[in-house]
């Protein structure tokens, strides 16, 4: 599955690419020497790497970015993402050939570097993370000094995640999978996790324990554990849900962890009072157990699935919704992005695109469609898919599930810009709103793209800041946090200061914008790059 789509990251972008005459193979071999690839490629060639008969270099992807004007290392960092979430084991994900060598005196030197600014103020890139984790990947027994190190760099490279966006985001996630994978520096990553999950001034906490599912170290499967039954907050809990996912699939777990795990989560499959969508998440993780769940607890979860609709779809079929229906609105939303892509391209059936879609709308696994969005973020599909996304949210809202409405507003997050705004700005604050989708939109609007002017985040702040002293409504206190990190991740320096100084915000309103504030420049800085 994962060459296949790689394959297709590259075909898709040259196809709809900004220059059409990159459509014909032959004329886009005949230009692809030069840049940072040295040979002559062949029609064939191409062919190959787009059809996964072949895996492409490191270098070729590189030479795609530059011939189809796109961001550098954005193909890259996507190609990593795939190649690492669908890998059968830790550590044995597909990597891109970096062509590092055994020896290399320039290696050395270089590697020497980046550990010497990682552990400084020096602002550091998405780039230099990735090079200098694949140094470390690369020669695994590689002595670092001092031992501290280790945690200087796992602490810094976990902070700068946590607050990038974008490739920025993707390219430091992929890092901190290396790091948990190395059998040196897993160890110091697993506890900087750990570390950060259990502190509760922290303001992010899903990221921070589902990670941790990149790593078979017995503390990490630990940490998991002791974040579903004592978790810091629901958002902890959550993100060790999503962990238990890939730590179920790779067999991290432990007999007597298994039996311990299946009460925990048949309790949250049972309640629907969890973070965002827990429940759904719960239910497909008890529906992959293999210890058999207590007969009156099958009998308590029976009754549940009867009156929930969502529910009675992830049990059987591992989908947020049915099949049927999810096939009319992934035509819908098909045929409207198509007709808005920038041409047509003849003999061409694009039969992996409602796949995704189906995965980004329908999975009941966050990870799984977070994935899929981000995947196509990376083609010229993304602007075409966020009209259409907005064009359903704005006339059939009102008849998808809570559980799909949300999900449609999450892919947004990730694929929308400045055009999409308003109508997640409007449902940030609307009136007669689900909560979860109040909430959904209360996160997506610091991710997407553009921006908004302060006045829309002073009004949606003090809307929320005014329903919490007056309601104590856990609704607004996870809207007021999501508003209060999107300010963070928008740098809005200002705003922040503004709510930290405001004696009248909720004192968690005003301790969220100081976590952002008191975060190193240097996290803050090297974050954006």
């Amino acid at each position: 599955m994962q060459q296949g789509r790689a394959a297709w990251l590259l075909r898709v972008n040259r196809l709809y690419g900004p220059n059409e005459q990159w459509q014909r193979g032959a004329v886009f071999a005949e230009a692809f020497q030069g840049g940072c690839w040295p040979e002559r490629t062949s029609v064939y060639r191409i062919s190959r790497w787009e059809t996964a008969t072949v895996r492409v270099p490191y270098l070729a992807v590189r030479r795609y970015e530059e011939l189809l004007d796109l961001p550098a290392n954005g193909l890259v960092a996507l190609l990593d993402a795939i190649y690492r979430y669908s890998a059968a084991t830790v550590g044995n994900a597909l990597q891109l050939d970096r062509g590092l060598r055994e020896g290399s005196p320039h290696q050395a030197a270089r590697l020497e570097e980046l550990l010497e600014a990682a552990r400084s103020e020096d602002v550091l890139t998405g780039s230099d993370w990735d090079e200098l984790t694949s140094y470390l990947a690369f020669a695994p027994r590689q002595m670092i000094t001092p031992r501290s190190a280790w945690t200087d760099i796992a602490e810094r490279l976990l902070a700068e995640m946590i607050v990038a966006d974008g490739v920025a985001w993707m390219q430091r996630y992929e890092a901190l999978n290396r790091l948990l994978a190395h059998p040196v520096g897993q160890q110091h990553a697993v506890a900087a996790c750990a570390s950060l999950a259990a502190d509760r001034t922290n303001q992010v906490f899903v990221e921070t324990v589902s990670a941790l599912d990149a790593s078979a170290h017995p503390d990490a499967s630990r940490h998991v554990l002791d974040q579903l039954m004592h978790p810091t907050n629901d958002r902890a809990q959550y993100g060790a849900l999503l962990a238990s996912i890939r730590k179920l699939r790779y067999g991290h777990f432990s007999e007597p962890q298994l039996r311990r795990l299946v009460p925990v989560v048949n309790e949250l499959a049972l309640d629907p009072a969890r973070y965002e969508d827990a429940q759904p998440l719960a239910a497909e993780l008890l529906r992959r157990l293999p210890t058999d769940v207590p007969a009156a607890a099958k009998a308590r979860l029976r009754h549940v699935v009867i009156g929930d609709p969502t529910l009675n779809q992830v049990l059987p079929a591992s989908r947020l919704a049915a099949a049927e229906a999810g096939q009319i609105l992934i035509a819908r939303i098909t045929n409207t992005a198509m007709a808005n892509m920038p041409r047509d391209v003849p003999n061409f059936h694009d039969e992996l695109l409602p796949v995704l879609l189906d995965e980004m709308f329908f999975s009941p696994v966050f990870d799984v469609r977070l994935c899929a969005a981000i995947l196509l973020f990376g083609t010229p599909y993304r602007r075409p898919l966020a009209v259409a996304l907005a064009l359903e949210l704005g006339k059939h809202a009102a008849s998808f599930s809570v559980d799909v409405a949300h999900a449609m507003i999450e892919a947004l997050r990730i694929l929308g810009d400045e055009k999409q705004r308003p109508i997640i700005e409007r449902l940030t604050t609307a009136s007669g709103v689900p909560p979860p989708i109040t909430v959904a939109a209360t996160q997506a609007i610091g991710h997407l793209g553009g921006s908004s002017e302060d006045r829309y985040w002073k009004s949606a702040v003090n809307h929320h800041a005014h329903l919490w002293d007056r309601t104590r409504n856990k609704t607004s206190a996870s809207a007021l946090s999501a508003l209060i990190y999107g300010l963070g991740v928008a740098h809005n320096t200002a705003l922040l200061q503004h709510v930290r100084e405001n004696h009248q915000a909720p004192a968690m309103a005003r301790a969220a914008a100081s976590w952002w504030l008191n975060l190193p420049r240097t996290v803050y800085e090297s974050a954006t790059q």
